[in-house]
């Protein structure tokens, strides 16, 4: 009967390692909250840009069919009719605006969690922690005994 409680220490220890690997592991709840957090960052992402995707697709049906919106871009860029001139005024900024946006650029973030050989080694000495404490009690009961 003695012997029982030693494997008590293995059972909490592989208890202990169980119940961390599901909450902060690798493939735990934590990891897997956070790249659902990021998932849904993407997925936001996307919409954006398929958004942009189609409002660029209606300039440039825009551009193709209709003579109007090509001579508002060719105004813009500095270009004219034959009949039209340009007057350049000093102090204002010939910056040319931009139409079109490329998005926006998102790096995945790894998710944060406790690696699985720390999740043994802390585990392993849990065990072997409390086997010590049963041998330290063990001797000490022998030594009253005598």
């Amino acid at each position: 009967m003695q012997i029982l409680k030693y494997f008590a220490a293995l059972w909490f220890a592989l208890m202990f390692y169980a119940a961390s690997s599901l909450f902060t592991g690798a493939a735990g709840f934590s990891a897997y909250n956070q790249l659902n957090t990021e998932k849904e960052k993407q997925l936001a992402n996307l919409r954006r840009l398929q958004a942009a995707n189609e409002d660029i697709r209606g300039k440039k049906e825009a551009l193709i069919y209709d003579n109007d919106t090509i001579s508002v871009y060719a105004r813009e860029l500095g270009y004219g009719s034959g009949k039209e001139r340009f007057i350049r005024i000093a102090g204002l900024n010939g910056k040319q605006q931009n139409r079109i946006s490329a998005g926006e650029l998102f790096l995945p973030v790894m998710p944060d969690y406790i690696d699985d050989k720390t999740l043994r080694i802390v585990s392993l000495a849990i065990a072997f922690a409390i086997t010590f404490s049963f041998a330290i009690v063990d001797i000490v009961q022998s030594i009253k005994k005598v």
